[in-house]
């Protein structure tokens, strides 16, 4: 099957044009697909930067990533929970995860408190963590619970409140506290009030891994490009030779 075509001169003549104008085709989409998602991780860095205003929480906002959101409501300090084993700069700690009822909607509003080192026994850890039921604006980013490719045991295997869990879901925790929760989890602002250790820094590769990968697409374009012509401008020589002859 392919023999025929080796010998087919129209065959010949075009195939080393189609195939070039492919790949250059493929190689430049490839090298701007990098590009837009180098743009997107640019989007998302200037949006956890930006210095703009905090919008109001309700159940018709639709929410992104890193969104500045502000709730009102009052905290349940009696159904807080402690993600376990969190490393930071050596040290393992907890997230302090306090359910939050929002004066605007009937499910929870899981809040992440922040990081805390994990002390050297139990007893102080109510005393440590306790936030009263005041009345309260709250402001942070939109975020997510910290999440695991592989977890070794079921998130919760205590009674106890605070209860420690080991990377649970939000439906985990709606499970263990007995209510509903929003789909988003608020990372309370670094200047917030009863919070613990908060640098929240997006968990995205900057845009200097996707421009080096655009690079390489549009060199194999241009290389695709510049192989292709060399192909037809040798096709032509080689006929212009025979005709000559």
């Amino acid at each position: 099957m392919i023999e025929p075509l080796l010998k087919n001169q129209l065959f010949l003549r075009w195939f080393p044009l189609v195939a070039g104008i492919t790949f250059v085709a493929v190689f430049t989409a490839l090298g701007f697909w990098q590009l837009d998602r180098a743009s997107e991780k640019v989007t998302i860095r200037t949006m956890f930067d930006t210095e703009e205003g905090f919008s109001e929480l309700t159940e018709n906002t639709t929410l992104t990533q890193f969104d500045r959101i502000k709730v009102s409501g009052r905290y349940r300090d009696d159904r807080q929970v402690l993600i376990d084993n969190i490393p930071r700069e050596g040290r393992l700690g907890h997230y302090v995860i306090t359910p939050f009822e929002p004066s605007t909607s009937n499910e929870i509003l899981l809040v992440n408190r922040g990081w805390r080192a994990r002390p050297a026994s139990r007893p102080g850890d109510k005393a440590d963590i306790t936030v009263d039921d005041n009345y309260r604006t709250i402001h942070g980013f939109v975020g997510h619970l910290p999440r695991v490719a592989i977890r070794p045991r079921e998130a919760f295997i205590e009674d106890d409140w605070p209860r420690r869990a080991l990377y649970p879901s939000k439906e985990e925790i709606a499970a263990e506290i007995e209510r509903d929760v929003l789909p988003v989890v608020l990372l309370l602002h670094p200047e917030g009030e009863a919070g613990f250790v908060r640098r929240w820094v997006p968990e995205v590769s900057g845009p200097a891994t996707h421009y080096g990968y655009a690079l390489q697409w549009f060199v194999l374009a241009a290389a695709a490009a510049g192989i292709a012509g060399w192909q037809v401008r040798k096709r032509h020589l080689h006929e212009r030779g025979t005709d000559s002859a």
